[in-house]
């Protein structure tokens, strides 16, 4: 099978360059040249900024330069959170989940993972072979690449289902590589999870490094969301409450502040010198979407983060989302968030209302981003978002947390549509929404390219 046509790269320092990039080569000069940029820590930090460049920088599907082709800006769509303001091809088959193979976009978002994935393998190999580089900088350069890797792996599984599991950059190996289950997939991003939290330390988001690099903390906020995808609900539990306990994270009070550059929230976050955060450019200044009115009516009154993160068009009826607000390129005061800590309250919360016993914890961490996001007492609202009870059945305690998901991370990475799939909701609630919607289309297919250049089969209900 060959992989997207992966092409193959190795890293270059382009001293011109404030970021480093890979650059196309034949695949047999891959293991001299790699072995050249990992014999010394400058040219393998270089190589390493490098791969962060494909998600900062060289990358459409990462949702700092993605814009209307991110995983954030698509999935919305695909989910109920935004429709699109008029008629545009590309956008609206994932608004009315009437996908083709031969999507655009769906090709960009396959493909630019499996490079990342590509390039990550490279740091990994080429660092694991150095014989040149301190034991403490290899253990840091592999562990942030195996969470990239983690991170490309469990985005793929989310979106396209049974996806190529990518371990290395051997083209023999991976053009003959074949579909993996899910369940496997998910086993190989908490080996490799688990290996990162072995290697980083907690330390490095500390500091001037404002957050910009993959530490222990990130690792595990990626472990825990995977553990609560997969109905591990006490090693979710587990991992979510380390992240918590870390530090030095802590939730905004201000939520004006809580995408900013330098966030307290942020566990990690992505940034280059060029430019603010991707999202307000896709949201803000492109306005090809708007928030769904069923989104806008599922907010509480006294809620503020209806108030701070959803802003109105002039002159329309129509909203649109608001976290990230800077549309200019300069001064840089917004970093893309990727991992903060409320999510983990949310993890960990749904995990432990999973469990026997612990309903009313559960409940006790939703109340906490409740309060953050509690209004000050006014005539029209008396009483704001007010916490929930400790005594709310399993049930109804889940529902709270759904509830809680959609309005804490909305527009955001993808979770709203990848949570109506993981809970089971997605049928119930867009048959509801959507005419066209059939059960086929939770998962996206995959690109026609793919299938031409392999034995893969399709997901089915869709035409290869």
């Amino acid at each position: 099978m060959k992989i997207l046509n992966i092409k193959y790269y190795i890293l270059l320092v382009v001293l011109a360059s404030s970021c480093t990039k890979f650059v196309e080569i034949d695949p047999p000069r891959t293991a001299l040249e790699r072995g050249t940029i990992f014999a010394n820590q400058e040219t393998a930090e270089a190589a390493v900024r490098g791969l962060y460049y494909t998600l900062t920088g060289g990358s459409t599907w990462s949702s700092f330069t993605g814009g209307i082709k991110s995983i954030t800006f698509l999935s919305s769509l695909s989910a109920d959170e935004t429709v699109t303001v008029s008629s545009n091809t590309n956008l609206d088959v994932f608004k009315n989940n009437t996908l083709l193979s031969t999507s655009i976009n769906v090709r960009d978002l396959w493909n630019k993972m499996y490079e990342t994935i590509y390039k990550a393998n490279a740091v990994i190999e080429g660092v694991n072979n150095s014989t040149e580089l301190s034991s403490e900088l290899k253990s840091k350069f592999a562990g942030e690449a195996k969470v990239i890797r983690a991170f490309c792996h469990f985005y793929l599984a989310n979106l396209f289902g049974d996806v190529a599991l990518v371990l290395t950059t051997d083209y023999r190996v991976n053009n003959v590589a074949d579909r993996t289950a899910v369940a496997d997939v998910y086993e190989q991003v908490i080996t490799d999870l688990k290996d990162a939290q072995s290697l980083l330390q907690p330390s490095y988001n500390t500091g001037t490094i404002e957050r910009k690099r993959i530490d222990w903390s990130a690792a595990t906020a990626l472990l825990a969301r995977v553990y609560l995808y997969k109905g591990d609900w006490a090693n979710a539990e587990i991992q979510a409450t380390g992240c918590i306990n870390a530090g030095p994270y802590s939730l905004q009070t201000n939520l004006d502040n809580v995408f900013l550059k330098g966030s307290a929230e942020a566990i990690w976050h992505l940034c280059n010198d060029n430019n603010n955060a991707g999202d307000a450019l896709a949201f803000i200044k492109n306005k090809y979407v708007v928030l769904r009115q069923e989104l806008l009516n599922s907010f509480e009154a006294g809620d503020k983060r209806r108030i701070n993160w959803v802003t109105g068009i002039t002159n329309t009826t129509n909203y649109i989302t608001y976290k990230h607000k800077s549309t200019s390129s300069s001064p840089i005061t917004e970093y893309q968030m990727v991992f903060r800590l409320a999510e983990q309250y949310l993890i960990r919360a749904e995990a432990r209302i999973q469990q026997s016993g612990k309903i009313a914890d559960g409940i006790a961490d939703l109340n906490i981003l409740r309060a953050r996001a509690r209004a000050t007492v006014t005539a029209e609202v008396p009483n704001p978002l007010p916490a929930l009870s400790a005594t709310l059945s399993k049930e109804a305690a889940l529902a709270a947390v759904e509830q809680e998901r959609r309005i804490e991370l909305f527009t955001e990475w993808g979770h709203r549509w990848f949570d109506l799939k993981r809970t089971g909701r997605v049928n119930a609630v867009l048959s509801a929404l959507k005419p066209s919607w059939t059960s086929m289309a939770a998962l996206y297919p995959l690109p026609q390219d793919q299938l031409l250049n392999s034995n893969m089969e399709q997901n089915p209900g869709y035409d290869e």
